[in-house]
C-alpha cells in the first residue's frame, strides 16, 4: 500500500557538506519498505513544488531513514529540516531487488546510488557473500563499504568504478550483481557483465511517482517501462541502453 503522510523527523544527521540522513517513524511505511524501494519526500512549505523521489536507506524497527545529497532548491531544502521538522512523504513506491540464497554478489553503486545498495548488503540472506564497491568525485562521496573509488584520488583506486569490476568477478567469483549509479556507469557494467545475472536500480527525472504521467519511462524490451512503477529495479539486460 502507498502512504501519503506528513511525519515528524526523528533524527537528522548530517554526514559533511553534501550529505544527510533523515529519519522518521511509522509502522505502515517501515513494513511496506524493501531494498530497492523509495519514497517521494517534500520539506514543509513547498507547496507548487515537485516531491523529489528519494532511495530508502534503510528500516530499523519502525523507523525508516532516508539519505539524502543537496544538489538544488528540492534537495537543499530537504537537508537543512531538523529533528521535530516534518517532513511530506509518498510511498513505499516501486519494486524491490530479488535476492538469492547462497550467491556471491558484487554491489556496485556510483554517487546517490550508494544507499540502497548499503541497504541491500545488510538484508541478503545468509549464506550470500556480498562485496560492495562504491565510487564518487571526492572522499566526501565515499561511506561505509568494501571497495572504493574515486575520481580525484583522494580515497581508494584513482579513477571510475568499472575499471575493478572485472578483477573483483574474477578474484570472487562473482555470480550475481547488483547496481545503482549513473547511466554511463550502469551501461558499461551491463556490458562487463556478460552472462552473469546483473540487476538495476534506475534512477530518473519523475512527476509523480505513480505511474501516471508516464514522464520516467525508458527503453525495456519492446517497449517502454516506468521507472516508478515496472522500476526502478530492472534486469539490466533488458534495458536497451542505446536509446538512453
Amino acid at each position: 500500500m502507498i502512504w501519503l503522510k506528513t511525519l515528524p523527523i526523528v533524527q537528522a544527521q548530517r554526514l559533511n557538506a553534501q550529505y544527510t540522513v533523515l529519519t522518521v517513524e511509522d509502522k505502515d511505511l517501515a513494513a511496506g519498505s524493501h531494498p530497492g524501494m523509495f519514497c517521494e519526500l517534500r520539506a514543509p512549505n513547498q507547496e507548487g513544488r515537485q516531491f523529489k523521489p528519494i532511495s530508502i536507506y534503510g528500516v530499523e524497527g519502525t523507523r525508516v531513514s532516508f539519505f539524502i545529497k543537496s544538489v538544488g532548491f528540492g534537495t537543499d531544502a530537504l537537508c537543512t529540516l531538523q529533528e521535530g521538522d516534518t517532513l511530506e512523504m509518498m510511498g513505499p513506491l516501486g519494486n524491490r531487488f530479488p535476492v538469492f540464497a547462497g550467491k556471491k554478489a558484487l554491489l556496485v553503486s556510483g554517487g546517490v546510488g550508494y544507499p540502497p545498495l548499503a541497504w541491500l548488503k545488510a538484508s541478503l540472506p545468509h549464506g550470500t557473500t556480498a562485496i560492495h564497491l562504491h565510487g564518487g568525485a571526492s572522499s566526501e562521496d565515499i561511506f561505509d563499504c568494501d571497495v572504493s573509488c574515486t575520481m580525484d584520488g583522494s580515497e581508494g583506486h584513482k579513477g571510475l568504478v568499472t575499471d575493478l569490476v572485472l578483477p573483483l568477478i574474477q578474484e570472487h567469483g562473482i555470480n550475481l550483481i547488483y547496481s545503482c549509479g549513473p547511466v554511463g556507469m550502469l551501461k558499461k557494467l551491463t556490458e562487463l557483465s556478460g552472462d552473469i545475472p546483473h540487476f538495476v536500480s534506475m534512477e530518473a527525472y519523475m512527476a509523480c511517482g505513480v505511474g501516471v504521467c508516464h514522464g520516467c519511462a525508458i527503453p525495456v524490451g519492446d517497449g517502454f517501462q516506468r521507472v516508478c512503477k515496472e522500476g526502478a529495479v530492472f534486469d539490466a539486460k533488458l534495458i536497451d541502453w542505446g536509446k538512453l
